[in-house]
Protein backbone atom coordinates (compact mmCIF):
# COMPACT_ATOMS: atom_id res chain seq x y z
CA UNK A 1 0.00 0.00 0.00
CA UNK A 2 2.92 2.65 1.02
CA UNK A 3 4.76 1.16 -2.13
CA UNK A 4 1.76 2.38 -4.61
CA UNK A 5 1.35 5.59 -2.34
CA UNK A 6 5.25 6.47 -3.51
CA UNK A 7 4.35 5.52 -7.31
CA UNK A 8 0.85 7.88 -7.36
CA UNK A 9 2.58 10.73 -6.04
CA UNK A 10 5.86 10.58 -8.13
CA UNK A 11 3.28 9.95 -10.85
CA UNK A 12 1.65 13.50 -10.03
CA UNK A 13 4.90 14.83 -9.14
CA UNK A 14 6.06 14.03 -12.78
CA UNK A 15 2.54 14.87 -14.45
CA UNK A 16 2.91 18.61 -12.48
CA UNK A 17 6.27 19.68 -14.30
CA UNK A 18 5.40 20.58 -17.61
CA UNK A 19 2.26 21.59 -16.04
CA UNK A 20 4.01 24.34 -14.83
CA UNK A 21 6.71 24.68 -18.05
CA UNK A 22 3.15 25.00 -20.15
CA UNK A 23 1.59 28.12 -17.96
CA UNK A 24 5.17 29.95 -18.59
CA UNK A 25 4.95 29.27 -22.11
CA UNK A 26 1.54 30.55 -22.05
CA UNK A 27 2.96 33.97 -21.28
CA UNK A 28 3.50 35.17 -24.82
CA UNK A 29 5.77 38.42 -23.67
CA UNK A 30 8.25 36.36 -21.61
CA UNK A 31 8.33 33.94 -24.69
CA UNK A 32 8.54 36.89 -27.07
CA UNK A 33 12.02 38.24 -24.85
CA UNK A 34 13.59 35.47 -23.75
CA UNK A 35 12.51 32.69 -26.56
CA UNK A 36 11.93 33.99 -29.63
CA UNK A 37 14.13 37.06 -30.03
CA UNK A 38 17.92 35.66 -28.85
CA UNK A 39 16.71 32.43 -31.45
CA UNK A 40 16.15 34.91 -34.45
CA UNK A 41 19.26 37.12 -33.63
CA UNK A 42 21.47 33.77 -33.42
CA UNK A 43 19.81 32.60 -36.36
CA UNK A 44 20.49 35.63 -38.84
CA UNK A 45 24.27 35.05 -37.92
CA UNK A 46 25.09 31.65 -37.81
CA UNK A 47 22.70 30.26 -40.43
CA UNK A 48 24.04 29.62 -43.50
CA UNK A 49 21.16 30.65 -45.61
CA UNK A 50 21.42 34.29 -44.25
CA UNK A 51 24.94 34.63 -44.73
CA UNK A 52 25.28 37.97 -46.42
CA UNK A 53 21.58 38.41 -47.21
CA UNK A 54 19.03 41.20 -46.65
CA UNK A 55 15.77 40.07 -44.90
CA UNK A 56 12.67 41.67 -44.01
CA UNK A 57 10.01 41.05 -41.00
CA UNK A 58 6.26 40.33 -42.49
CA UNK A 59 2.57 39.07 -40.90
CA UNK A 60 1.56 36.17 -42.71
CA UNK A 61 -1.49 34.91 -43.29
CA UNK A 62 -2.37 31.88 -45.64
CA UNK A 63 1.32 31.32 -45.38
CA UNK A 64 1.67 34.46 -47.64
CA UNK A 65 2.93 38.09 -46.26
CA UNK A 66 -0.10 40.47 -45.35
CA UNK A 67 -0.50 43.67 -46.01
CA UNK A 68 -3.14 43.95 -43.99
CA UNK A 69 -3.03 42.88 -40.56
CA UNK A 70 -3.91 43.56 -36.78
CA UNK A 71 -2.41 45.46 -34.13
CA UNK A 72 -0.77 42.37 -32.13
CA UNK A 73 0.76 40.48 -34.79
CA UNK A 74 2.39 43.93 -36.19
CA UNK A 75 3.72 44.78 -32.34
CA UNK A 76 5.40 41.18 -32.32
CA UNK A 77 7.08 41.47 -35.85
CA UNK A 78 7.96 45.12 -34.59
CA UNK A 79 9.23 44.07 -31.52
CA UNK A 80 11.61 40.94 -33.54
CA UNK A 81 12.25 43.84 -35.98
CA UNK A 82 13.77 46.52 -33.40
CA UNK A 83 16.08 43.49 -32.15
CA UNK A 84 17.29 42.15 -35.74
CA UNK A 85 17.86 46.05 -36.68
CA UNK A 86 19.90 46.63 -33.43
CA UNK A 87 22.03 42.80 -34.11
CA UNK A 88 25.44 44.01 -35.91
CA UNK A 89 25.95 42.04 -39.40
CA UNK A 90 22.54 41.85 -40.03
CA UNK A 91 20.95 43.17 -43.13
CA UNK A 92 17.81 44.65 -43.37
CA UNK A 93 15.52 45.96 -46.21
CA UNK A 94 15.63 49.50 -46.92
CA UNK A 95 11.52 49.74 -46.49
CA UNK A 96 12.19 48.48 -42.68
CA UNK A 97 15.30 49.65 -41.93
CA UNK A 98 15.36 53.28 -43.24
CA UNK A 99 15.90 56.38 -41.13
CA UNK A 100 12.91 57.95 -39.89
CA UNK A 101 13.79 61.17 -41.04
CA UNK A 102 11.86 61.33 -44.52
CA UNK A 103 14.01 63.07 -46.13
CA UNK A 104 17.63 61.86 -44.82
CA UNK A 105 20.17 62.97 -47.38
CA UNK A 106 22.77 60.52 -46.46
CA UNK A 107 24.24 57.96 -48.91
CA UNK A 108 21.97 54.98 -49.21
CA UNK A 109 22.07 51.21 -49.72
CA UNK A 110 20.89 50.31 -52.71
CA UNK A 111 21.81 46.81 -52.15
CA UNK A 112 19.21 46.47 -49.45
CA UNK A 113 16.13 46.65 -52.00
CA UNK A 114 17.39 42.87 -53.08
CA UNK A 115 15.22 41.26 -49.99
CA UNK A 116 16.12 37.90 -50.77
CA UNK A 117 14.47 36.17 -47.20
CA UNK A 118 11.02 36.97 -45.34
CA UNK A 119 10.58 36.57 -41.39
CA UNK A 120 7.22 36.05 -40.75
CA UNK A 121 4.94 35.64 -37.76
CA UNK A 122 1.76 34.19 -38.34
CA UNK A 123 -0.54 34.79 -35.38
CA UNK A 124 -3.85 32.68 -35.46
CA UNK A 125 -7.02 31.17 -33.06
CA UNK A 126 -7.48 27.86 -32.93
CA UNK A 127 -10.64 26.44 -32.86
CA UNK A 128 -9.85 25.38 -28.82
CA UNK A 129 -10.10 28.87 -28.73
CA UNK A 130 -6.20 29.14 -27.87
CA UNK A 131 -4.13 30.70 -29.88
CA UNK A 132 -0.64 30.27 -31.63
CA UNK A 133 2.40 31.96 -33.68
CA UNK A 134 4.65 30.44 -35.76
CA UNK A 135 7.85 31.76 -36.87
CA UNK A 136 8.78 30.72 -40.20
CA UNK A 137 11.28 31.99 -43.13
CA UNK A 138 10.37 32.50 -46.56
CA UNK A 139 13.26 32.15 -49.78
CA UNK A 140 11.88 34.41 -51.65
CA UNK A 141 13.72 32.83 -54.93
CA UNK A 142 13.02 29.30 -54.42
CA UNK A 143 9.93 30.03 -52.76
CA UNK A 144 9.99 27.40 -50.32
CA UNK A 145 10.41 27.95 -46.81
CA UNK A 146 14.01 27.84 -45.01
CA UNK A 147 14.45 24.28 -43.64
CA UNK A 148 16.18 24.21 -40.06
CA UNK A 149 14.54 27.69 -38.94
CA UNK A 150 11.52 28.14 -36.85
CA UNK A 151 9.75 28.77 -33.39
CA UNK A 152 6.25 27.97 -32.25
CA UNK A 153 3.78 28.89 -29.42
CA UNK A 154 0.19 27.92 -28.01
CA UNK A 155 -1.60 29.32 -25.47
CA UNK A 156 -3.75 31.85 -24.42
CA UNK A 157 -3.88 35.62 -24.49
CA UNK A 158 -4.00 38.35 -22.05
CA UNK A 159 -7.39 40.65 -22.65
CA UNK A 160 -5.59 43.52 -23.38
CA UNK A 161 -3.81 41.42 -26.29
CA UNK A 162 -7.28 39.54 -27.47
CA UNK A 163 -8.36 43.82 -27.46
CA UNK A 164 -4.76 44.36 -29.94
CA UNK A 165 -5.76 41.39 -32.21
CA UNK A 166 -9.56 42.67 -32.83
CA UNK A 167 -7.54 46.38 -34.11
CA UNK A 168 -6.95 46.19 -37.91
CA UNK A 169 -3.85 47.72 -38.76
CA UNK A 170 -2.00 48.31 -42.26
CA UNK A 171 1.60 47.29 -42.20
CA UNK A 172 3.37 50.26 -43.87
CA UNK A 173 6.16 47.86 -45.11
CA UNK A 174 4.07 47.95 -47.99
CA UNK A 175 3.73 51.64 -48.19
CA UNK A 176 2.79 52.85 -51.85
CA UNK A 177 1.47 49.25 -52.71
CA UNK A 178 -1.47 49.07 -54.70
CA UNK A 179 -3.55 47.81 -51.60
CA UNK A 180 -1.67 49.94 -49.34
CA UNK A 181 -1.49 53.16 -50.82
CA UNK A 182 -0.16 56.63 -49.70
CA UNK A 183 -1.93 60.14 -48.41
CA UNK A 184 -2.07 63.23 -49.33
CA UNK A 185 -0.68 63.85 -45.67
CA UNK A 186 2.50 61.98 -46.75
CA UNK A 187 3.56 63.37 -49.54
CA UNK A 188 6.92 63.47 -47.89
CA UNK A 189 7.09 59.94 -47.90
CA UNK A 190 5.77 59.54 -51.07
CA UNK A 191 8.64 61.79 -52.10
CA UNK A 192 11.39 60.20 -50.13
CA UNK A 193 10.13 56.39 -51.59
CA UNK A 194 10.38 57.67 -55.49
CA UNK A 195 13.55 59.57 -54.77
CA UNK A 196 14.68 55.90 -53.10
CA UNK A 197 13.60 54.23 -56.53
CA UNK A 198 14.97 56.28 -58.68
CA UNK A 199 18.43 57.03 -57.17
CA UNK A 200 18.55 53.20 -56.90
CA UNK A 201 18.02 53.12 -60.74
CA UNK A 202 20.41 55.94 -61.67
CA UNK A 203 23.14 54.36 -59.82
CA UNK A 204 23.11 51.21 -61.85
CA UNK A 205 23.34 53.43 -65.14
CA UNK A 206 26.94 54.66 -64.47
CA UNK A 207 27.75 55.32 -67.65
CA UNK A 208 24.83 58.25 -67.83
CA UNK A 209 25.67 61.46 -66.29
CA UNK A 210 22.11 63.20 -65.93
CA UNK A 211 21.78 67.01 -65.94
CA UNK A 212 17.82 67.49 -64.98
CA UNK A 213 15.74 70.25 -65.82
CA UNK A 214 12.71 69.91 -63.43
CA UNK A 215 9.44 69.85 -65.10
CA UNK A 216 6.89 72.27 -63.13
CA UNK A 217 4.09 72.45 -65.70
CA UNK A 218 2.66 68.86 -65.70
CA UNK A 219 -1.00 68.65 -65.15
CA UNK A 220 -1.67 66.48 -62.01
CA UNK A 221 -3.97 66.10 -58.95
CA UNK A 222 -4.61 69.20 -56.94
CA UNK A 223 -3.22 67.94 -53.63
CA UNK A 224 0.23 67.05 -55.18
CA UNK A 225 0.97 70.01 -56.60
CA UNK A 226 4.87 70.60 -55.41
CA UNK A 227 5.43 67.05 -55.11
CA UNK A 228 7.89 67.02 -58.05
CA UNK A 229 10.13 69.71 -56.54
CA UNK A 230 9.95 67.84 -53.66
CA UNK A 231 11.17 64.86 -55.54
CA UNK A 232 13.88 66.72 -57.07
CA UNK A 233 14.87 67.99 -53.82
CA UNK A 234 15.46 64.77 -52.59
CA UNK A 235 17.22 62.94 -55.43
CA UNK A 236 19.76 66.24 -55.14
CA UNK A 237 20.33 65.82 -51.37
CA UNK A 238 21.54 61.98 -52.37
CA UNK A 239 23.10 63.72 -55.16
CA UNK A 240 21.85 61.36 -57.36
CA UNK A 241 21.63 64.00 -60.43
CA UNK A 242 22.30 67.39 -60.97
CA UNK A 243 19.65 69.93 -61.70
CA UNK A 244 19.41 72.82 -63.65
CA UNK A 245 17.78 75.73 -65.07
CA UNK A 246 20.01 76.25 -67.98
CA UNK A 247 18.73 74.51 -70.69
CA UNK A 248 21.97 74.36 -72.40
CA UNK A 249 23.23 71.89 -69.87
CA UNK A 250 20.07 70.04 -68.79
CA UNK A 251 20.30 65.98 -71.15
CA UNK A 252 16.62 65.05 -69.18
CA UNK A 253 13.37 66.50 -67.85
CA UNK A 254 12.02 64.99 -64.50
CA UNK A 255 8.25 65.02 -64.45
CA UNK A 256 5.19 63.55 -62.42
CA UNK A 257 1.94 62.59 -62.94
CA UNK A 258 -1.10 60.83 -61.30
CA UNK A 259 -3.25 58.32 -63.21
CA UNK A 260 -6.75 57.55 -61.78
CA UNK A 261 -7.58 53.83 -61.42
CA UNK A 262 -10.16 52.94 -59.75
CA UNK A 263 -11.95 55.68 -57.95
CA UNK A 264 -9.88 57.55 -55.78
CA UNK A 265 -6.89 55.08 -56.13
CA UNK A 266 -3.95 56.56 -58.27
CA UNK A 267 -1.02 55.52 -59.23
CA UNK A 268 1.49 58.30 -59.38
CA UNK A 269 4.71 57.99 -62.33
CA UNK A 270 7.98 59.94 -61.76
CA UNK A 271 10.01 59.94 -64.83
CA UNK A 272 13.33 61.05 -66.42
CA UNK A 273 13.03 61.34 -70.40
CA UNK A 274 15.85 62.42 -72.43
CA UNK A 275 15.15 66.32 -73.43
CA UNK A 276 16.30 65.22 -77.19
CA UNK A 277 16.68 62.35 -79.25
CA UNK A 278 20.01 63.07 -79.74
CA UNK A 279 20.69 62.94 -75.62
CA UNK A 280 22.86 59.79 -74.70
CA UNK A 281 20.75 58.93 -71.38
CA UNK A 282 18.64 55.93 -70.73
CA UNK A 283 14.75 57.14 -69.99
CA UNK A 284 13.68 56.19 -66.59
CA UNK A 285 10.68 55.78 -64.03
CA UNK A 286 9.24 54.57 -60.79
CA UNK A 287 5.70 54.61 -59.59
CA UNK A 288 3.37 54.42 -56.50
CA UNK A 289 0.04 53.97 -55.48
CA UNK A 290 -2.12 57.07 -53.58
CA UNK A 291 -5.28 58.09 -52.37
CA UNK A 292 -6.42 61.19 -53.80
CA UNK A 293 -10.38 62.17 -52.45
CA UNK A 294 -12.06 64.52 -53.96
CA UNK A 295 -9.60 64.77 -57.24
CA UNK A 296 -9.77 67.38 -59.44
CA UNK A 297 -7.36 68.16 -62.55
CA UNK A 298 -4.92 71.00 -62.04
CA UNK A 299 -5.65 71.41 -66.00
CA UNK A 300 -9.50 71.82 -66.24
CA UNK A 301 -10.22 75.42 -64.80
CA UNK A 302 -12.66 76.04 -61.86
CA UNK A 303 -14.79 72.15 -62.64
CA UNK A 304 -18.15 72.29 -61.38
CA UNK A 305 -19.11 69.95 -58.96
CA UNK A 306 -21.55 66.98 -60.53
CA UNK A 307 -21.98 65.02 -64.07
CA UNK A 308 -18.89 67.36 -65.97
CA UNK A 309 -16.54 66.12 -63.26
CA UNK A 310 -17.62 62.57 -62.89
CA UNK A 311 -17.29 62.40 -66.55
CA UNK A 312 -13.80 64.15 -66.42
CA UNK A 313 -12.61 61.46 -64.15
CA UNK A 314 -14.23 58.67 -66.02
CA UNK A 315 -12.44 59.46 -69.23
CA UNK A 316 -9.02 59.57 -67.52
CA UNK A 317 -6.65 56.43 -69.09
CA UNK A 318 -7.11 53.55 -66.67
CA UNK A 319 -3.09 51.64 -66.34
CA UNK A 320 -1.85 48.51 -64.87
CA UNK A 321 1.58 49.02 -62.99
CA UNK A 322 3.83 46.48 -64.85
CA UNK A 323 7.51 45.91 -62.95
CA UNK A 324 9.89 47.59 -63.62
CA UNK A 325 10.31 49.59 -66.95
CA UNK A 326 13.82 51.27 -67.04
CA UNK A 327 14.79 49.57 -63.78
CA UNK A 328 17.42 47.24 -64.40
CA UNK A 329 17.72 48.57 -68.27
CA UNK A 330 18.01 44.80 -70.02
CA UNK A 331 17.51 46.77 -73.61
CA UNK A 332 17.67 49.94 -74.34
CA UNK A 333 14.71 51.85 -75.89
CA UNK A 334 12.15 50.89 -78.62
CA UNK A 335 12.37 52.63 -81.66
CA UNK A 336 10.49 52.38 -85.16
CA UNK A 337 12.17 52.21 -88.51
CA UNK A 338 11.56 51.26 -92.02
CA UNK A 339 12.94 48.01 -93.59
CA UNK A 340 16.05 48.88 -94.98
CA UNK A 341 15.20 45.91 -97.49
CA UNK A 342 12.89 43.28 -98.11
CA UNK A 343 14.68 40.88 -96.43
CA UNK A 344 14.38 42.95 -93.19
CA UNK A 345 10.53 41.52 -93.55
CA UNK A 346 11.26 38.16 -93.76
CA UNK A 347 10.33 37.59 -90.04
CA UNK A 348 7.41 38.95 -90.91
CA UNK A 349 3.53 37.33 -90.48
CA UNK A 350 2.81 35.19 -94.04
CA UNK A 351 0.00 37.51 -94.87
CA UNK A 352 3.08 40.31 -94.45
CA UNK A 353 5.09 38.82 -96.77
CA UNK A 354 2.50 38.06 -99.70
CA UNK A 355 1.58 41.39 -99.27
CA UNK A 356 4.90 42.02 -101.09
CA UNK A 357 4.00 40.30 -104.46
CA UNK A 358 0.80 41.90 -104.32
CA UNK A 359 1.74 45.91 -103.86
CA UNK A 360 5.18 45.78 -104.80
CA UNK A 361 5.84 48.11 -101.51
CA UNK A 362 7.88 47.23 -98.20
CA UNK A 363 5.39 45.75 -96.60
CA UNK A 364 6.40 45.93 -92.88
CA UNK A 365 7.93 48.20 -90.60
CA UNK A 366 10.34 47.43 -87.79
CA UNK A 367 10.75 47.35 -83.81
CA UNK A 368 14.33 48.43 -82.87
CA UNK A 369 16.09 47.80 -79.42
CA UNK A 370 19.45 46.64 -78.17
CA UNK A 371 19.86 43.96 -75.44
CA UNK A 372 21.85 45.02 -72.33
CA UNK A 373 22.08 41.59 -70.63
CA UNK A 374 21.55 37.67 -72.36
CA UNK A 375 17.90 37.54 -72.39
CA UNK A 376 14.53 36.40 -73.57
CA UNK A 377 12.45 39.02 -75.45
CA UNK A 378 8.54 38.51 -75.88
CA UNK A 379 6.65 41.48 -78.45
CA UNK A 380 3.02 42.10 -77.87
CA UNK A 381 0.84 45.01 -79.76
CA UNK A 382 -2.12 46.47 -77.67
CA UNK A 383 -4.17 47.54 -80.84
CA UNK A 384 -6.07 50.82 -80.31
CA UNK A 385 -10.10 49.68 -79.76
CA UNK A 386 -9.31 45.66 -80.79
CA UNK A 387 -7.12 44.78 -77.41
CA UNK A 388 -3.90 43.53 -76.60
CA UNK A 389 -2.49 40.40 -79.14
CA UNK A 390 0.75 38.68 -78.66
CA UNK A 391 2.86 39.10 -82.16
CA UNK A 392 4.10 35.68 -83.81
CA UNK A 393 6.83 35.32 -86.59
CA UNK A 394 6.29 33.51 -89.70
CA UNK A 395 5.62 29.85 -87.91
CA UNK A 396 2.18 31.45 -86.45
CA UNK A 397 2.28 29.05 -83.73
CA UNK A 398 -0.06 28.58 -81.09
CA UNK A 399 2.70 28.55 -78.35
CA UNK A 400 4.16 31.98 -77.57
CA UNK A 401 7.35 32.68 -79.43
CA UNK A 402 10.49 34.13 -77.55
CA UNK A 403 13.39 35.50 -79.31
CA UNK A 404 16.48 34.53 -77.78
CA UNK A 405 19.10 37.63 -77.06
CA UNK A 406 22.46 37.92 -76.80
CA UNK A 407 24.14 41.15 -74.75
CA UNK A 408 25.12 43.78 -77.37
CA UNK A 409 23.30 42.39 -79.94
CA UNK A 410 20.91 44.32 -82.18
CA UNK A 411 17.42 43.06 -82.18
CA UNK A 412 14.80 43.76 -84.64
CA UNK A 413 11.56 42.47 -84.96
CA UNK A 414 9.01 43.07 -88.29
CA UNK A 415 5.50 44.68 -87.72
CA UNK A 416 2.92 45.49 -89.65
CA UNK A 417 3.48 48.45 -91.81
CA UNK A 418 2.54 52.23 -89.48
CA UNK A 419 4.01 55.59 -89.32
CA UNK A 420 7.85 55.50 -88.57
CA UNK A 421 8.41 59.22 -88.75
CA UNK A 422 9.42 60.37 -85.38
CA UNK A 423 7.29 62.66 -84.51
CA UNK A 424 4.17 60.23 -85.14
CA UNK A 425 5.56 57.47 -82.60
CA UNK A 426 6.81 58.33 -79.26
CA UNK A 427 8.20 55.85 -75.91
CA UNK A 428 5.44 55.31 -73.21
CA UNK A 429 5.90 53.84 -69.53
CA UNK A 430 2.46 52.65 -69.27
CA UNK A 431 -0.29 49.38 -69.70
CA UNK A 432 -2.94 51.00 -70.69
CA UNK A 433 -6.57 48.91 -70.29
CA UNK A 434 -7.98 51.18 -73.33
CA UNK A 435 -4.77 53.14 -74.92
CA UNK A 436 -6.15 55.82 -77.67
CA UNK A 437 -3.01 54.90 -79.91
CA UNK A 438 -1.68 51.47 -81.29
CA UNK A 439 0.95 50.50 -78.58
CA UNK A 440 3.90 47.89 -79.15
CA UNK A 441 5.71 46.55 -76.02
CA UNK A 442 9.19 44.86 -75.82
CA UNK A 443 9.12 42.59 -72.59
CA UNK A 444 12.17 40.79 -71.79
CA UNK A 445 13.40 38.47 -69.31
CA UNK A 446 16.82 37.66 -67.77
CA UNK A 447 15.86 33.81 -65.84
CA UNK A 448 15.06 30.68 -67.77
CA UNK A 449 12.54 29.58 -65.21
CA UNK A 450 10.50 32.68 -65.34
CA UNK A 451 10.90 33.18 -69.10
CA UNK A 452 8.77 30.00 -69.21
CA UNK A 453 5.96 31.51 -66.96
CA UNK A 454 5.55 34.37 -68.80
CA UNK A 455 5.69 32.29 -72.03
CA UNK A 456 2.99 30.15 -70.66
CA UNK A 457 1.14 33.73 -69.39
CA UNK A 458 1.67 35.10 -72.92
CA UNK A 459 0.09 31.96 -74.28
CA UNK A 460 -3.71 33.19 -73.16
CA UNK A 461 -3.08 36.24 -75.23
CA UNK A 462 -4.52 36.12 -78.94
CA UNK A 463 -2.13 36.09 -81.44
CA UNK A 464 -1.42 38.32 -84.25
CA UNK A 465 0.65 36.70 -87.13
CA UNK A 466 0.07 38.84 -90.49
CA UNK A 467 -1.21 42.45 -91.24
CA UNK A 468 -4.96 42.25 -90.52
CA UNK A 469 -5.71 43.12 -86.75
CA UNK A 470 -6.87 40.27 -84.78
CA UNK A 471 -9.55 40.46 -81.63
CA UNK A 472 -7.17 41.02 -79.03
CA UNK A 473 -7.91 40.60 -75.07
CA UNK A 474 -9.74 43.79 -73.96
CA UNK A 475 -12.28 44.71 -70.50
CA UNK A 476 -11.91 42.88 -67.30
CA UNK A 477 -10.44 40.02 -69.11
CA UNK A 478 -7.48 42.24 -70.26
CA UNK A 479 -7.14 43.44 -66.57
CA UNK A 480 -7.13 39.88 -64.84
CA UNK A 481 -4.06 39.09 -67.41
CA UNK A 482 -2.42 42.39 -66.55
CA UNK A 483 -2.61 41.69 -62.89
CA UNK A 484 -1.51 38.52 -62.84
CA UNK A 485 1.36 39.47 -65.03
CA UNK A 486 1.76 42.49 -62.80
CA UNK A 487 2.02 39.38 -59.85
CA UNK A 488 4.22 36.87 -61.70
CA UNK A 489 7.53 40.06 -62.65
CA UNK A 490 7.10 42.02 -59.26
CA UNK A 491 8.04 38.47 -57.69
CA UNK A 492 11.29 38.51 -59.93
CA UNK A 493 11.28 42.23 -60.98
CA UNK A 494 15.28 42.04 -60.98
CA UNK A 495 14.89 39.80 -64.20
CA UNK A 496 12.08 41.63 -66.16
CA UNK A 497 12.21 44.59 -68.08
CA UNK A 498 10.12 46.25 -70.63
CA UNK A 499 9.92 49.12 -73.11
CA UNK A 500 6.99 50.57 -74.85
CA UNK A 501 6.11 53.04 -78.11
CA UNK A 502 3.08 54.16 -78.78
CA UNK A 503 2.14 55.02 -82.44
CA UNK A 504 -0.40 58.04 -84.10
CA UNK A 505 -0.82 55.91 -87.08
CA UNK A 506 -1.22 58.49 -90.10
CA UNK A 507 -0.74 56.20 -92.98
Amino acid sequence: MIRRTLILLTVLVAQAIPTVAESREKDLDRWLDRDLIPYVRQQLIVHPRFKNETVMFVVLHDNAPASLSNALALSLRDRVLAAAVATPGVAIGWQQGRSGNSLDSQSQDCTLDDVHYYIGIELTQKLDSSYSVNVRALDLEDRNWVTGFGKHWKGQLSTTQRQAMRQSRIDETFLGARDVPFTLAQTDLLAAHLAHQLTCTMQKRVSDEYVVATDLREPTAEGLRGTVELISNNLANRQALVLSSDETRTNAVLSGKAHQIDGVLFQYWLTVTPQNEDDDVTALSASAYIVLPDTQLADVPNPKPGPALKQTAAAMPVAISIPNAGKDSLISSLHLSSPASLSDCRDGGIAIREATYMSGVRPCSILQTEAHADSIVFFLEHQANHGLVRLAGTECRDRTKAHIARSGELLRFPIAKTATAKQNWSETYEWLLEPDLDTYYAVVVSDVQLARRVANHMDNLPLRCSASIRPGLEGEDLREWLSDFAMITARASKHVDWRAVKVKDVL
